[in-house]
């Protein structure tokens, strides 16, 4: 710093990083890096003995962001002047973002006498994690996974098994149970259909509108082996009257019951209201039985 007095120009000061066993240099005019090796994008720290020329140099820490110099390669973070027993250093922590011999930006430092001194040439060497022969940039990293797709993934799968499981249940279940359920169901809708039918015949035959008295009876006949065959799962459309003795279900009101109205409707002779009111009246008293011994739960043969 020879002829360059403090007060009229700036001290310029060119340090070179060095190994720690480089010969003829004193360790204490020497500055260091902490930690020794520094790799791109670790935290650094720079510690630069100065000379005489800033002994008088207050002491200060500068770390906010306004304060700091800038430059491309790296970031300064923090910069410490501490003046210890007339040894005065500077301290730099720095983040480098390029591997080599980095160049620090030009520092000032206030003296007092409102005048500054100006440190330049201060470098740096950052190591890089690459070999020379491995620079190239390896792939890409898989992309991470959102909070919970975990959670959600085993919680699916888990959700699927249950219910595979259950409808494998439900499917055995069903066969021995539902089956019987679907009966019942499928018997009391066919009761209530055929009940329906009684009283509209009775009332369409007291305002004349299904014609004679024998017309009526012959679609009630009908009508009735309809619900019979849907009801017992045998065809009763083309049985006569004496073939339903050998029905195991109710034979002793059926076969009475179909050869009366055969010989009503084949006998040549009329057929008046009465008559079709005794018809409506035991179908309507036989399907009583049946909705009470389906009511009951009872098998359709068991009922009184």
């Amino acid at each position: 710093m020879k002829g360059f007095p403090p007060q009229k120009a700036p001290a310029v000061l060119f340090l070179f990083l060095v190994f720690a066993g480089a010969p003829g240099r004193g360790a204490a005019q020497e500055a260091y890096l902490i930690p020794r090796t520094i790799f791109v994008g670790d935290r650094g720290r720079l510690v630069v003995p100065l000379g005489q020329a800033f002994t008088a140099a207050e002491a200060f820490v500068r770390s906010a962001p306004g304060e700091l110099p800038e430059s491309a390669d790296l970031t300064i973070t923090r910069i410490e002047m501490e003046n210890r027993n007339g040894s005065p250093r500077l301290i730099i922590d720095f983040i480098p973002y390029a591997p080599g011999i980095l160049p620090l930006p030009a520092l000032e430092i206030p003296v007092p006498g409102g005048k500054t001194l100006e440190l330049s040439g201060l470098s740096a060497a950052v190591a890089s994690i690459l070999a020379p022969r491995e620079a190239a940039l390896s792939a890409p990293a898989p992309p991470l996974s959102a909070p919970g797709t975990g959670l959600i993934i085993y919680g699916t799968s888990a959700g699927i098994l249950l219910l595979l499981f259950l409808s494998i249940g439900l499917s055995v279940w069903g066969r021995r149970n539902f089956a019987s359920f679907w009966e019942r169901f499928r018997r009391r809708r066919l009761l209530r259909t055929m009940t329906r039918f009684l009283r509209r015949i009775d009332a369409e035959s007291l305002s004349g509108k299904t014609g004679s008295p024998a017309e009526s009876l012959s679609l009630l006949s009908g009508q009735f082996r309809e619900f019979l065959s849907l009801f017992t799962g045998t065809d009763c459309r083309p049985l006569t009257a004496g073939e339903f003795s050998s029905l195991p279900f109710y034979p002793d009101f059926l076969c009475p019951f179909f050869r009366r109205c055969d010989r009503l409707r084949f006998s040549g002779g009329g057929i008046d209201r009465r008559d079709l009111q005794a018809a409506l009246e035991e179908i309507r008293s036989f399907i009583d039985i049946l909705a009470r011994a389906e009511a009951e739960s009872l098998p359709a043969g068991e009922a009184t």
